[in-house]
């Protein structure tokens, strides 16, 4: 498998070929302890003490600051899968305007006259109209 700047892949071999990758290794060397950090942070221990507990308990030395990032990177990206929208053709399928938005919108326009209460004339001064400013 080449991947060469220059050369141009179709779309379908190229995901054939990403596919056919191997699964990339965590990033961060405190994955593999996620669950761990979630449960202790969930029974109310701080991040200092969760690093003291893995310093303590499991000789892996880390700073409170880096379990602070790692769980707030992880909470950010559990917030956008959370709020995902519903597929467009199921919101339009379960959304059911009420009868009076259904009659509102079926109302004709009533067009207003446009009221005034100067009549102007050019060439005269401005006076008051007499029929009450309509037109």
């Amino acid at each position: 498998m080449n991947f060469l700047p220059n050369t141009f892949h179709e779309p379908a071999n190229l995901l054939a070929d990403l596919a056919s990758l191997p699964p990339k290794p965590p990033r961060s060397k405190l994955e593999p302890h996620r669950e761990l950090i979630r449960e202790l942070r969930r029974s109310g221990r701080t991040y200092r003490e969760v690093a003291r507990i893995f310093s303590d308990r499991l000789g892996f030395h880390v700073a409170p600051s880096t379990l602070h990032s790692f769980v707030k990177v992880r909470a950010r990206h559990r917030k956008q899968v959370q709020f995902e929208l519903p597929p467009l053709m199921q919101a339009v399928t379960e959304v059911v305007p009420s009868g009076r938005v259904a009659a509102f919108k079926a109302k004709p326009l009533a067009s207003e006259t446009k009221r005034t209460r100067f009549v102007f004339r050019e060439n005269e001064p401005l006076t008051l109209s007499s029929d009450g400013g309509a037109q």
